[in-house]
């Protein structure tokens, strides 16, 4: 789904950016083909998480904390993953979780500093929450 932005590559190209695993595996072949927003939500008709994420974007829906951009959406939905999988155990996946949400939170810290850097104080509160 990010590689729809990515117009300008041949669709071959396209369709080596997705991985070989995830929900959206078996329609991989049919997202590198698709070339405009009506075809992509037509794809994702079968995934109501990710087609409601885009929907939500197209209608410049912020939901309820302000967020303004699909990728935003991705990780915040990556993060509640990531939370459910610590809830977990005996499985390695929690490590990979505990791992991500710890890269995350650097990243917000990061986004942070750089608001108070640039002067951008009103726009500290546009990081991905975690807890």
């Amino acid at each position: 789904v990010s590689t729809q932005s990515t117009w300008e590559l041949q669709k071959e190209d396209r369709r080596q950016l997705f991985p070989n695993v995830g929900k959206l595996c078996d329609i991989h072949d049919d997202l590198a083909l698709v070339d405009d927003d009506d075809g992509l939500r037509e794809k994702l008709r079968c995934f109501p998480d990710y087609l409601e994420m885009l929907e939500a974007e197209r209608m410049g829906d912020g939901g309820e904390s302000g967020m303004s951009s699909l990728e935003t959406k991705f990780m915040s939905k990556a993060v509640q993953l990531h939370k459910d999988a610590l809830a977990s155990q005996f499985h390695y996946g929690v490590f990979y979780s505990w791992v991500k949400l710890k890269e995350l939170e650097v990243n917000n810290l990061m986004w942070i500093s750089e608001c108070i850097v640039q002067n951008m104080k009103h726009r500290i509160s546009e990081f991905v929450d975690i807890y």
